[in-house]
């Protein structure tokens, strides 16, 4: 595996202060990439900065909310005046909700789905130019849930499920252009996305989640991920998890959804 194909490319990463986000940032960094660190949270990136500056790898922090195209379109101008090249978006920003739909409210349904599919299609739109001139590569974190039902995700499953049509259609688009997409798609990752996921009514949920097999650390991903990235890969399951529930639910569907409301309705129990 060449890691020198990393040196000096240039790595968008959203949602790059979060726990996975840094990770990314660090593995990538490590094989001597520049990156460009995207947050909505200016104190965290400043953060996430001197700790890659302290590690040897350069990094260019930009304050963005993916959500909204007028800013977006403005930021990622700002980047490529910096930038000579936007060679790997890695869209990592993500949000999460523990509730079934009949307890929530739209207005956390829709901000659920604002994040993770238009925020992730507005970025998208404004870096595609750049990365078929470099022919680059678009990086996007799905789930389990981006193909199989979870119970009290429905927009986060929604969402994820709106991923995998989107960039798998994309790809069949662009990579004409030598522009390769990667979707990847873990099990449980203990990041912040789980402690900060939204009840009903919009905060924070006061059961506790279940997991299903062991919880992959957002180390372990990243340096999945960068693997993945250095071979082309078009999709990745990571975990044995990811695996077989890809199988199972596409083969016995039935099997998987009795398998996986037996696990997962017990976060519901008590309400």
């Amino acid at each position: 595996m060449d890691h020198t194909k990393l040196q000096h490319k240039n790595v968008l990463i959203t949602g790059a202060a979060g726990g996975l986000g840094t990770e990314l940032c660090f593995a990538f960094g490590s094989k001597g990439a520049s990156i460009i660190a995207v947050d909505i949270s200016l104190e965290k990136l400043e953060s996430l900065q001197s700790q890659l500056k302290d590690n040897n790898i350069d990094c260019g922090v930009f304050l963005m909310d993916i959500t909204d195209k007028s800013k977006c379109q403005e930021t990622m101008a700002e980047i490529e005046k910096k930038y000579d090249s936007i060679d790997i978006v890695i869209h990592n920003a993500g949000i999460s909700h523990r509730s079934p739909f009949i307890d929530t409210k739209l207005d956390v349904l829709h901000n659920v789905l604002d994040v993770n599919v238009i925020g992730a299609i507005n970025l998208t739109h404004y870096t595609l130019p750049s990365v078929i001139k470099s022919k680059g590569t678009f990086i996007a974190l799905s789930s389990v849930a981006g193909f199989a039902p979870l119970y009290g995700r429905t927009a986060y499953s929604a969402s994820k499920h709106a991923l995998h049509g989107f960039f798998e259609t994309l790809r069949s688009e662009v990579e004409e252009y030598g522009v390769h997409v990667m979707l990847v798609y873990p099990s449980f990752i203990k990041t912040a996305i789980v402690q900060n996921a939204l009840s009903g009514d919009g905060k924070k949920p006061l059961n506790q989640i279940k997991t299903v097999g062991n919880v992959l650390t957002p180390d372990y991903v990243a340096a999945c991920i960068v693997k993945g990235a250095l071979k082309n890969k078009k999709r990745m399951y990571i975990s044995p998890i990811s695996k077989s529930s890809l199988w199972l639910s596409r083969f016995a569907p039935n099997m998987y959804s009795k398998i996986m409301k037996k696990k997962v309705m017990a976060e519901f129990a008590n309400k």
